[in-house]
């Protein structure tokens, strides 16, 4: 599986600021720092063993995980550009084959045609 592109936090910002429709930030931090502070309108997906475990075994969809208060129209058939961000990941060639990220990252993968890491 290819390598996902990592975008970094002006080229998201120039994104956003620039209206680019539908995209989608997914935020992975626990939800005490995403509380904290967190890019306007991203949605918390976090980062729990049982969130994991039942994306790896296929127990539900990532469109499932996303809250139906998200104000972003989640479009899986569409050319909908979807970035991750975990605080931690600079390199996915980095991550390990089953930490969420990269477990996210696959799932993401599977349904959106572009999905980014912020880095």
């Amino acid at each position: 599986k290819a390598r996902p592109k990592v975008i970094d936090a002006q080229k998201l910002a120039s994104l956003l600021q620039n209206g680019v429709e539908g995209t989608l930030v997914i935020d992975s931090r626990s939800f005490v720092e995403y509380n904290t502070s967190h890019v306007l309108n991203s949605v918390n997906i976090c980062c729990s063993k049982l969130v994991k475990r039942r994306l790896q075994q296929d127990k539900f969809s990532i469109t499932e995980l996303i809250p139906p208060s998200c104000k972003m129209k989640v479009d899986v058939e569409g050319k909908q550009e979807v970035i991750l961000y975990d605080q931690c990941t600079r390199d996915p060639g980095k991550l390990a084959s089953d930490s969420f990220t990269s477990v996210l990252l696959g799932k993401l993968e599977d349904c959106f045609h572009y999905v980014s890491l912020l880095a």
